[in-house]
């Protein structure tokens, strides 16, 4: 679908903003409480291309923007909701209890929900980031570089400390003969 016209996206982010708190999760998708989550999937990419923020990021009224991305972020919460089956089974609760949405608690982890979350320093989140990046390609040799590059910022910072372990057994194992980088 095209980018709506101005007037006719107003209008449709004025009458979808009015009642986002009546609206489930379900609805806000378009689809029904039985849905696979397959199809939940497809039903999210189907609504969030015709609404996606970005679509109308040229739009001069503030307002209008910022419904459309609270439109979008609650489209976005029902999503993640939905393809969850314990969220799931908490928001079929909820609605039990004539609730549209869960409340943060519901919805908050006790854990980060990324490992790096828990890391506060920005400098320490970049090479912990491209620590993962170069685990992930089996270059434990960078792994550990940038691993240590990330402890200098946060020294206290456990998951740094963990992968940094993990990396450095890794870059051990290939260095022995018969490991895993042995010819």
């Amino acid at each position: 679908m095209p980018a709506l016209p101005p007037d006719q996206l107003a209008t449709f982010v004025q009458q979808m903003y009015g009642k986002l708190d009546d609206l489930s999760y379900y609805e806000l998708l378009g689809v029904s409480t039985g849905t696979s989550q397959p199809d939940i999937r497809a039903a999210f990419y189907r609504v969030s291309g015709d609404l996606h923020p970005d679509r109308y990021h040229a739009l001069a009224d503030r307002e209008l923007k910022d419904r459309l991305e609270t439109i979008y972020a609650r489209i976005c919460e029902g999503y993640r909701v939905l393809t969850l089956p314990d969220k799931r089974a908490a928001y079929a609760r909820t609605l039990a209890e004539g609730k549209k949405r869960l409340t943060s608690t519901e919805r908050e982890s006790n854990r980060p929900q990324n490992p790096e979350d828990s890391i506060k320093h920005e400098e320490a989140k970049k090479f912990f980031r491209l620590g993962m990046l170069s685990l992930g390609r089996k270059d434990f040799k960078g792994a550990v570089l940038n691993f240590n590059f990330a402890r200098s910022f946060e020294p206290d910072a456990a998951i740094i400390k963990q992968k940094l372990g993990e990396a450095q057994a890794a870059q051990g194992a290939t260095a022995k003969p018969g490991g895993a980088g042995a010819k």
